[in-house]
């Protein structure tokens, strides 16, 4: 089988063997007389991010003897949000459906998909969110294998089942998958493009909850008994602290102002506990830094297409894979950029119109932030692009038909300011490596004006220093 037939675009994981639940072949293209189908009944959730599923290419009969089988099934790895695949095994099946061989066939690194290739359409059929009639499917086999392993019990009709298990993934429903083509995928010598962002989950309440009451009745906080108070052992002493308490509502959502604003991000849910309680916190006023020969940052940035939104706290953009950093031996994979308004980052005090976060990650899940401060000035044209392509609607986002290069984003001067903290919105996370340009860019008024028809305010609070090491290049 060529390359391009056998690396079925399915999500891959690394599974052993095929599901127990019995296949539900979805026939995806014919090329060459060939049939190449997805099972549809083997999608499976991985890691963060990623599926796994299984798929095959059924040859004709004139191919089987030369090729020495009938069928050969792909066990594939798909990560969801950068777009890329893995084949973990191949599994090879004569004329009567029997093994032949198997194999293991993990590539050394994922292979990026090509938009309109066979890959494309196995992703996008696997990474679409299951259904609740898929849910529901899965969870009546689940739950029959289970009677069929423990001995009699009471049986669940498939509503039960599917209200049983509909807490674990609860999605909206998307419209039936169009039918196949088979008309010859080809290529197209595209820039790669960035993956879609999820689609909003939805909660749907439990069968034995009670209904939600009206709006106008549910107060938007919730307020604890009061504690029995106990006074502090010295004066300098802090009362006990309730960072883990979860004192809003759980439809509240966080902000940069008034109730739900920074102050109570850690008492909005335990998750975000890390807030008020972490040492290591951003941003940070940089002062004293220690002034070192700091190893200069590789950028391999390059122009990708992209996609734009307004998420409700600021515009962010999401870029192709394949744009790297590399600095203190460890490579960052570009995630995506967003702005703040005004910067978050101040130096020596000082404190600049707009700052925008450039947020890598390496394959260990690190994270590292570059942050380039904005001052007004000259126009930008990559920040011009941008707004020439902003959204009309809050959480929706739009793919121009232009590329951009987020190296433009970089100031001349490659000299930086750098420490461990954290990221600046829920869940602020620790461990973080920061690294803040020290020559700021620039942007025109008309440019930082428009930002602020959107944001006027949308940068955390300067956050303790702790003790923290700041380096800053010589």
């Amino acid at each position: 089988m060529r390359s391009a037939a056998i690396r079925l675009s399915l999500l891959g994981l690394c599974a052993l063997a095929q599901p127990a639940l019995s296949a539900d072949w979805f026939h995806v293209a014919r090329e060459k007389g060939r049939s190449i189908d997805l099972d549809r009944a083997s999608v499976l959730a991985s890691d963060a991010g990623t599926k796994v599923a299984w798929g095959r290419v059924v040859l004709t009969d004139e191919e089987v003897d030369a090729a020495g089988y009938k069928t050969v099934k792909a066990l594939n790895r798909y990560d969801c949000r950068s777009q890329t695949f893995l084949t973990v095994k191949r599994v090879y099946l004569d004329k009567q459906g029997l093994t032949i061989r198997e194999e293991p066939a993990q590539a050394p690194k994922p292979i990026p998909i090509q938009p309109g290739t066979l890959d494309d359409h196995f992703f996008k059929e696997v990474c679409k969110p299951a259904t609740l009639q898929q849910l529901a499917k899965v969870a009546a086999a689940a739950e029959q294998k289970a009677l069929e392993m423990s001995g009699p019990a009471p049986k669940l009709n498939k509503p039960d089942v599917a209200m049983r298990h509909a807490d674990l993934q609860m999605v909206k429903e998307e419209p039936h998958a169009e039918a196949p083509s088979d008309k010859p995928i080809t290529s197209k010598p595209l820039i790669q493009l960035p993956p879609k962002p999820a689609p909003r989950v939805t909660e749907a309440p439990k069968a034995e909850a009670p209904p939600p009451p009206p709006p106008t009745a549910a107060p938007r906080y919730y307020r604890p008994p009061p504690r029995k108070s106990v006074a502090p052992k010295d004066a300098h002493e802090a009362p006990p602290s309730h960072a883990g308490e979860m004192i809003m509502s759980p439809h509240a959502h966080w902000s940069y102002e008034g109730e739900t604003g920074p102050q109570n991000w850690s008492r909005m849910k335990p998750e975000y506990a890390t807030c008020g309680s972490g040492s290591r916190q951003s941003p940070i006023d940089i002062r004293d830094g220690i002034k070192v020969e700091l190893e200069p940052i590789k950028f391999d940035y390059k122009p990708s297409y992209f996609r734009i939104i307004d998420n409700g706290h600021t515009i962010q953009v999401t870029v192709g894979p394949g744009l790297n950093m590399e600095v203190m031996g460890r490579t960052y994979e570009l995630q995506q950029f967003h702005f703040h308004r005004p910067s978050e980052e101040r130096i020596d005090g000082r404190a600049f119109d707009m700052v925008v976060h450039l947020v890598h990650k390496d394959l260990d899940g690190k994270l590292a932030v570059v942050a380039v401060l904005l001052d007004r000035g000259s126009a930008h044209p990559l920040i011009q692009t941008l707004w020439n392509n902003l959204p009309l609607e809050k959480n929706e986002s739009y793919q121009p038909a232009v590329a951009i290069n987020p190296a433009d984003l970089l100031p001349s001067d490659k000299s930086y300011f750098t420490y461990m903290g954290s990221l600046t919105t829920p869940p602020c996370s620790e461990g973080v490596l920061w690294m803040v340009m020290r020559q700021p860019a620039q942007l025109s008024p008309d440019q930082l004006a428009v930002f602020t028809r959107f944001y006027r305010n949308n940068a955390r609070p300067i956050q303790p220093p702790n003790g923290r090491i700041i380096k800053e290049s010589r």
